[in-house]
Protein backbone atom coordinates (compact mmCIF):
# COMPACT_ATOMS: atom_id res chain seq x y z
CA UNK A 1 0.00 0.00 0.00
CA UNK A 2 3.05 2.40 0.83
CA UNK A 3 4.30 1.61 -2.67
CA UNK A 4 0.87 2.36 -4.31
CA UNK A 5 0.94 5.81 -2.49
CA UNK A 6 4.22 6.93 -3.17
CA UNK A 7 4.00 5.84 -7.03
CA UNK A 8 0.78 8.15 -6.95
CA UNK A 9 2.54 11.03 -5.20
CA UNK A 10 5.52 11.02 -7.22
CA UNK A 11 3.37 10.84 -10.67
CA UNK A 12 1.57 13.76 -9.26
CA UNK A 13 4.45 15.94 -8.46
CA UNK A 14 5.58 14.78 -12.15
CA UNK A 15 2.50 16.20 -13.47
CA UNK A 16 3.04 19.50 -11.03
CA UNK A 17 6.80 20.43 -12.50
CA UNK A 18 5.46 19.76 -16.29
CA UNK A 19 2.42 22.44 -15.12
CA UNK A 20 5.37 24.53 -13.95
CA UNK A 21 7.27 24.04 -16.98
CA UNK A 22 4.64 24.41 -19.55
CA UNK A 23 3.16 27.84 -17.73
CA UNK A 24 6.87 29.26 -17.48
CA UNK A 25 8.02 28.47 -21.54
CA UNK A 26 4.80 29.72 -22.56
CA UNK A 27 4.51 33.16 -20.38
CA UNK A 28 1.84 32.20 -17.87
CA UNK A 29 1.54 32.76 -14.53
CA UNK A 30 3.71 30.37 -13.08
CA UNK A 31 2.77 30.55 -9.85
CA UNK A 32 -1.47 29.46 -10.21
CA UNK A 33 -0.56 27.33 -12.90
CA UNK A 34 1.83 25.12 -10.13
CA UNK A 35 -0.66 25.27 -7.65
CA UNK A 36 -3.28 24.09 -9.61
CA UNK A 37 -0.90 21.46 -10.59
CA UNK A 38 -0.71 19.98 -7.37
CA UNK A 39 -4.53 19.33 -6.77
CA UNK A 40 -4.45 15.66 -7.68
CA UNK A 41 -6.98 14.90 -10.88
CA UNK A 42 -7.18 18.45 -11.43
CA UNK A 43 -3.71 18.94 -12.61
CA UNK A 44 -4.16 16.92 -15.40
CA UNK A 45 -6.93 19.31 -16.84
CA UNK A 46 -4.84 21.52 -16.41
CA UNK A 47 -1.50 20.25 -17.96
CA UNK A 48 -3.93 19.62 -20.83
CA UNK A 49 -5.39 23.23 -21.38
CA UNK A 50 -1.14 24.16 -20.76
CA UNK A 51 -0.36 22.21 -23.92
CA UNK A 52 -3.19 23.68 -25.88
CA UNK A 53 -2.99 27.40 -24.88
CA UNK A 54 -0.76 29.73 -27.21
CA UNK A 55 2.20 31.12 -25.82
CA UNK A 56 1.92 35.20 -24.12
CA UNK A 57 5.27 36.02 -25.04
CA UNK A 58 8.36 34.81 -26.84
CA UNK A 59 9.62 31.57 -25.93
CA UNK A 60 12.51 31.16 -22.80
CA UNK A 61 14.04 27.94 -24.67
CA UNK A 62 14.83 28.98 -27.90
CA UNK A 63 15.55 26.33 -30.49
CA UNK A 64 19.63 26.09 -31.65
CA UNK A 65 19.74 27.34 -35.49
CA UNK A 66 22.17 25.60 -38.07
CA UNK A 67 24.24 27.68 -39.58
Amino acid sequence: MTALVTLLLSINMLIASQCYLHAKRKGYPVRLFLALGVIPYFNLVVWVYLLFLPALEKPLFKPKSTP
